[in-house]
């Protein structure tokens, strides 16, 4: 088992803002917000890799992915598909009870998700070079899923 027990989780970069799902594709940080969809199922798939989705008992699954190939700047965003899911490999971060996650499918530098240089409300997120800052987020267990 990886870093992570599976479980539903509160994804937060800060003490400030969570990933978020405010539509069917979007992704985004956004303040807590009672109601808005700010908890997401981690399933440990294999070793330190992860899939990351929206809690729902329907089928198919909307799952955080990235937007065609993983690529420096490619955005992060929810599709709808049945398996294999994208895997996101989840390991330890810089500080303690913190977390980086990567796109596990890459084979050149790692690229983590990370908040897209473009001052937009709200936040784009896109997958990003781990030398361009650090990307650690803190995982709050919710519930066993």
């Amino acid at each position: 088992m990886g870093a992570l027990p599976n479980g539903i989780y509160r994804i937060r970069l800060d003490d400030e803002t969570r990933l978020t799902s405010t539509d069917e594709r979007t992704v985004t940080l956004l303040p807590a917000q009672h109601g808005a969809r700010q908890e997401f199922a981690v399933r440990c798939t294999s070793g330190d890799n992860y899939s990351i989705a929206e809690p729902t008992p329907y089928w198919p699954v909307p799952f955080v992915c990235h937007d065609g190939d993983p690529r420096e700047g490619a955005r992060v965003i929810l599709r709808v598909s049945d398996f294999p899911p994208i895997e996101w490999k989840i390991t330890q971060g810089a500080g303690p009870k913190t977390f980086t996650i990567v796109a596990a499918d890459v084979g050149g530098p790692s690229l983590t998700i990370g908040s897209a240089p473009i001052p937009v409300f709200p936040p784009i997120l896109e997958l990003t070079s781990s030398s361009n800052g650090d990307h650690s987020w803190t995982f709050e267990f919710v519930r066993e899923s």
